[in-house]
């Protein structure tokens, strides 16, 4: 590294002033500012030494990808020696939907009111007075409660930024490196909704994670609360994370049983994942699949808690 550090002060001695300009720029990423660095040139870094880069960044500390013990750096294995087609399937939001229907039945997803894919594409006249808008590949929402009062051009500006979003580069999520990008519409289901995320651990629920939203009155992301995590009896653990929480108990969901029914059919031989599911009108909905929960760096108040999720998960290939 002294070496290159030496070559490029040579170089800003140029005559030259693209040379001189590109090398100081050069020169300031790589030993005056590493962080942008790395973001800038991140999609071509080699997988192992990003993410292990990002753990110690995220936790202070390397994660050991040799023999992962907890669930963080079990989560981090994955990425690099979990790489399942299929999964590619699962994280779209909308071919989930098929995927979700093979496996399980008709009728178990959102109905879809339309798929395009560029947001400029999009033909509001033919929407119904209320719809949700979203990414297949990524996070968030836009929620349409009336048309007539509906800010279309702001709409339409939001979700072509969410379409750029790339949590392979971000986190290296590899699932996510092959989806085709598209804004899906799909019927609206009412305020306030529920999240049941069904922690699946080699094609088992052992939590729920229960997730309240409260609706904003822009049509944006709902704002969401966590209530706690709730093991197969319906009993509260105390799991706690980093995240805004709300001190109250949940009853057991209608539908429980079907929920976890169809949460453990669709991670059937998967080591690990995440299906969040929402009960509406006594019915059970799949949102979506999740392989690696926050990008894989899920922060626990209890650090004995990670320990605990990666005891239950069992990877491939890899002796306990």
């Amino acid at each position: 590294m002294t070496d290159i550090k030496n070559s490029l002060k040579q170089m800003l001695c140029s005559d030259n002033k693209f040379i001189k300009y590109f090398v100081r720029r050069l020169y300031n990423a790589l030993f005056k500012n590493k962080l942008v660095f790395i973001i800038r040139f991140r999609p071509y870094m080699n997988d192992e030494k990003y993410i292990k880069w990002l753990y110690k960044k995220r936790f202070g500390v390397e994660p050991n990808l040799t023999e992962p013990k907890n669930f963080n750096e079990k989560s981090n294995w994955r990425k690099l020696y979990d790489r399942q087609p299929q999964y590619t399937d699962m994280v779209d939001k909308y071919k989930l939907k098929k995927v979700v229907e093979e496996k399980v039945g008709a009728g178990y997803t959102i109905p879809v009111l339309g798929v395009w894919n560029r947001a400029e594409e999009i033909d509001f006249e033919t929407l119904p007075s209320k719809f949700v808008l979203k990414a297949n590949h990524a996070g968030g929402v836009i929620v349409c409660r009336d048309k007539k009062t509906f800010e279309i051009k702001k709409a339409i500006k939001e979700l072509n930024q969410t379409l750029k979003i790339d949590y392979f580069s971000m986190s290296r999520e590899w699932p996510y490196k092959n989806v085709k990008r598209k804004i899906l519409c799909e019927e609206y289901m009412g305020e306030n909704l529920i999240d049941y995320k069904n922690y699946c651990f080699n094609g088992k629920v052992m939590y729920t994670f229960v997730w309240k939203n409260k609706s904003r009155k822009d049509g944006r992301k709902p704002m969401a609360y966590f209530c706690g995590a709730y093991d197969r009896k319906w009993e509260k653990s105390k799991i706690e994370i980093l995240y805004p929480s709300l001190d109250e108990d949940i009853q057991k969901p209608e539908c429980y049983e079907e929920m976890i029914t169809i949460a453990e059919q669709l991670s059937a031989e998967i080591p690990f994942v995440r299906v969040d599911c929402y009960i509406i009108n006594h019915k059970v909905y799949v949102g979506e699949m999740t392989f690696f929960p926050w990008g894989g760096f899920q922060k626990f108040k209890d650090e004995s808690w990670n320990n605990r999720l990666g005891e239950l998960e069992k990877l491939p290939g890899i002796d306990y």
